[in-house]
C-alpha cells in the first residue's frame, strides 16, 4: 500500500514537470459500477453494484495517470447476508484524442480489493488482496468541461484465499475535466 502511496505521489510530480509541456489537464469522474464476481472453485457468480470516480492527470494528448475508487454491495444474498467490496486501482491510460466528440481510452490498473461478509449475529469478516484492471472505454463529449463516460468495459482480477477470481467490471457516469 506504501508504494502506491509513492507511486501516486511520484506521478503527481511527473504532472507538475510536465506542466511546462503540452498537457491536456486532469479529469475527475463519477461512475455507477457493476462487478460481476466469478470466486472460482465451483462457487457460483455474484452481481455487485455500486460507484466509482476516478481522478486521471493528463501527462501529454495520449498518456495519462489514473486513480480509480470504487465500491459495489453483492446483491441476491440470502435474508440476514450482506458483502461488499471496495476496489483501489492506479496505473496509466492511453487515450485516442481527435477532434470528434468520442474520445476512446484503454488503460491497465493495479493495486487492491478489500472484500467484506456479515451475517446476522455473527462478526464481519473482511479481507485484502490484490487485484488488476485492463480495459478501455469511450467517453463523449457533451461540453467543454463535461463528457459523458458511455462504456468502460474491463476485467477484473483478483485473488482471494489462494484462488485466482476473474470477474468483469462495467461503469458509466459522468467526467468533468479542467485544466487546459
Amino acid at each position: 500500500m506504501r508504494k502506491l502511496f509513492i507511486l501516486f505521489g511520484f506521478a503527481l510530480l511527473a504532472s507538475s514537470v510536465a506542466q511546462a509541456q503540452e498537457t491536456r489537464g486532469m479529469e475527475i469522474s463519477g461512475q455507477y459500477q457493476y462487478v460481476r464476481i466469478y470466486p472460482g472453485q465451483g462457487a457460483p457468480s455474484s452481481s455487485c453494484q455500486g460507484a466509482g470516480g476516478t481522478f486521471a492527470v493528463n501527462m501529454n494528448s495520449w498518456l495519462g495517470l489514473v486513480g480509480d475508487v470504487g465500491g459495489c454491495r453483492v446483491t441476491g444474498l440470502p435474508s440476514g447476508t450482506s458483502s461488499h467490496e471496495i476496489n483501489y486501482l492506479f496505473g496509466p491510460r492511453l487515450t485516442y484524442r481527435t477532434h470528434g466528440r468520442l474520445t476512446p481510452y484503454a488503460q491497465v490498473l493495479f493495486g487492491g480489493e478489500r472484500a467484506t461478509a456479515s451475517a446476522t449475529g455473527v462478526p464481519s469478516v473482511s479481507t485484502n488482496a490484490f487485484a488488476m484492471t485492463f480495459g478501455g472505454g469511450a467517453d463523449v463529449q457533451l461540453t467543454r468541461h463535461l463528457s459523458f463516460r458511455a462504456i468502460q468495459f474491463e476485467y477484473l482480477y483478483t485473488h482471494f484465499g489462494g484462488a485466482k477470481q476473474n470477474n468483469l467490471r462495467i461503469q458509466s457516469g459522468l467526467v468533468y475535466h479542467f485544466g487546459k
